[in-house]
C-alpha cells in the first residue's frame, strides 16, 4: 500500500499536466515598440526575453513580460515602460505585444557644485565653506540611440578634474561586448595624509596644489545572458604629491620621491537580479572584484592586490513591508600599503550607518547591512500641469520609512595608536525616510545611535542598500 501511495505521488503532477489543456500556451506574433524616438529597437529587443514566432506557456509567459519589463528599465534609458497585450486577428493563439516607452532627457549640461569631503556630514562638521569645488558637466546618455555615453567634466575651484570618458555598450551583433575608455587630470588642493582617532587629517598645499594626477583606462566588458557582466579595467595613473606630505606622514607612499605611477587591472564580475536598479524591493545583486595594483614596472609602483566581494538581497514581506540586508567582504594580500591604499570602512559606500564621520583604515574588513521598510507611499505618477513635456511633466515618486541595523569588524589594520576601532565589532541602528523618484533621484534622511553612544542626523542621495 506505502509503495502505491509512493508512486501516485511521483506520478500525480504528470498526470496533472496531462489534464491541462493542451491550448493553454501563448504564440508571440509581433513586438511592436512605441515612443522610442532616439533609441534603436535593437536595444530594447535586447533586454527580452523571448523573441517573435516563440511559443510560450501561458503562466510562463506572465513571468517572461515580468522580466523583461524590468530589463527594459534597468536600462536607465526610460522613466516608464508600460506592456499591453493584444489579440492576433490571424491566430487564435496569436498576441501582439505593444510596448510603450517614455525616454528619458539624455543631454544634461548643467553647473557642478560639490563639497570636498567623504560626506555631508564630513564637510558640515569641518565648517569650512571655502571647501567646494565648481564648474561644469556634461552627460550626453544614448547619444547614438545605441545607449552610448560621452561625459565631460570641467571642474575648478578647491579640488579640480578634467575627464572626457566615452562608452560603446554595444560594438557586436549579438550585443554582448562593448567598452568605455578615458582620461583626464586631477589637482586637489587638499589631500589626506593620516589618520587619528579614525578620522581623517588633511593637508592643504595653500601655495601650489597637494595633488596632481594624470590618469587614462580603458575598460572592455562581456554582458552574457542578460543580467550577468565581466568588466576588465586597465588603467595608468601618475600623480604627484606635495613633499610634505611624505614628511608629515613617511608610510604615506613608502616610496622615495614625490611622484608616484603604476599601471591596475582589475576584474569585475556582476550579476544583477534586482527588479530595480536605484531602488530595489525585489531580487539579489552580487559582485566579484579583484583589484591588482603595480606590475613591477616602475620603481615606485605598489604590490597590492585586493578582492571584495559584495552581495544584496531584497525581499517583499508582506502589504507595504519590504526586507534588505548587504554582505560586503574585503580581503588584501599586502597590510603595509601606501597610506592612501588603506581604505576601508567609511569610504565610498563601505560604512557603518552612524559612523559617517570615522574611517578604519584597513585593508580587510567584514560589513552586514540590514533594512527593515515599510512604504509610507507606493509609488505613484503624477502629470505636473504647467510642464508639457512628458519627460518632465510626468514623474512618479514613492516614500519610505525604514528601520536599520549595521555592524561590521575590521582586522590586521595598519598600527594606528590612536585608532580605537580597530580589531571590534561596531554597529548603529536607527530609523530613517528614503523619498524616491524619477532619474534615479533618491533623498536619504536616517537618525541613529551606535555602540559608542553618539546620536545623529544623516543625509545621503543614494540608496542605502
Amino acid at each position: 500500500m506505502k509503495r502505491l501511495l509512493s508512486l501516485l505521488l511521483i506520478l500525480l503532477p504528470f498526470m496533472l499536466d496531462a489534464q491541462r489543456d493542451a491550448n493553454d500556451y501563448v504564440i508571440v506574433s509581433d513586438v511592436v515598440i512605441k515612443g522610442n524616438n532616439v533609441t534603436k529597437e535593437s536595444i530594447i529587443y535586447r533586454e527580452l526575453t523571448f523573441s517573435v514566432g516563440d511559443t510560450i506557456d501561458v503562466v510562463r509567459w506572465e513571468e517572461e513580460k515580468k522580466i523583461s519589463h524590468e530589463n527594459i528599465l534597468n536600462t536607465t534609458l526610460f522613466n516608464f515602460v508600460t506592456f499591453e497585450e493584444k489579440k492576433d486577428g490571424n491566430n487564435d493563439k496569436g498576441v501582439v505585444l505593444q510596448i510603450d516607452v517614455t525616454e528619458r532627457w539624455y543631454l544634461w549640461v548643467y553647473p557642478y557644485v560639490a563639497y570636498s569631503d567623504r560626506n555631508l556630514n564630513a564637510w558640515y562638521e569641518a565648517n569650512d565653506i571655502t571647501r567646494f569645488s565648481y564648474g561644469f558637466e556634461m552627460k550626453y546618455k544614448n547619444f547614438l540611440g545605441m545607449k552610448n555615453d560621452l561625459n565631460l567634466t570641467l571642474i575648478s575651484g578647491y579640488n579640480q578634474n578634467y575627464a572626457l570618458s566615452y562608452d560603446i555598450p554595444y560594438i557586436t551583433d549579438k550585443q554582448t561586448f562593448g567598452f568605455e575608455l578615458g582620461v583626464g587630470y586631477k589637482r586637489d588642493k587638499e589631500v589626506s595624509y593620516l589618520t587619528e582617532n579614525n578620522k581623517i587629517l588633511y593637508f592643504n598645499g595653500e601655495d601650489k596644489f597637494a595633488r596632481q594626477s594624470a590618469f587614462a583606462f580603458v575598460e572592455p566588458y562581456y554582458r552574457f545572458g542578460h543580467r550577468n557582466k565581466l568588466f576588465l579595467n586597465f588603467s595608468y595613473n601618475n600623480t604627484l604629491y606635495h613633499d610634505t606630505l611624505s614628511y608629515l606622514n613617511s608610510d604615506f607612499v613608502n616610496s622615495e620621491g614625490t611622484r608616484f605611477q603604476y599601471f591596475a587591472l582589475t576584474a569585475t564580475f556582476k550579476n544583477d537580479y534586482r527588479d530595480e536598479q536605484n531602488y530595489p524591493l525585489n531580487g539579489h545583486y552580487f559582485e566579484l572584484l579583484v583589484e591588482k595594483f603595480g606590475f613591477g614596472v616602475f620603481e615606485t609602483s605598489p604590490d597590492v592586490l585586493y578582492g571584495k566581494i559584495t552581495a544584496d538581497w531584497y525581499q517583499p514581506i508582506k502589504g507595504r513591508w519590504y526586507w534588505a540586508s548587504n554582505i560586503t567582504l574585503k580581503m588584501s594580500n599586502d597590510y603595509d600599503a601606501p597610506y592612501f591604499f588603506n581604505q576601508g570602512l567609511g569610504y565610498k559606500n563601505d560604512y557603518v550607518r552612524t559612523y559617517e564621520l570615522y574611517v578604519v583604515d584597513a585593508m580587510n574588513f567584514a560589513l552586514v547591512k540590514n533594512n527593515l521598510k515599510f512604504a509610507i507611499l507606493n509609488p505613484v505618477t503624477k502629470y505636473l500641469p504647467l510642464i508639457k513635456n512628458e519627460q518632465f511633466g510626468k514623474i512618479h515618486f514613492a516614500l519610505y520609512a525604514n528601520v536599520f541595523f549595521d555592524f561590521a569588524y575590521s582586522w590586521k589594520v595598519p598600527e594606528r595608536p590612536t585608532s580605537f576601532l580597530d580589531n571590534k565589532f561596531i554597529f548603529g541602528t536607527g530609523v530613517g525616510l528614503d523619498f524616491v523618484t524619477y532619474y534615479d533621484k533618491v533623498l536619504r534622511l536616517e537618525y541613529g545611535i551606535n555602540d559608542m553612544g553618539e546620536t545623529g542626523l544623516f543625509v545621503h542621495f543614494v540608496a542605502p542598500i
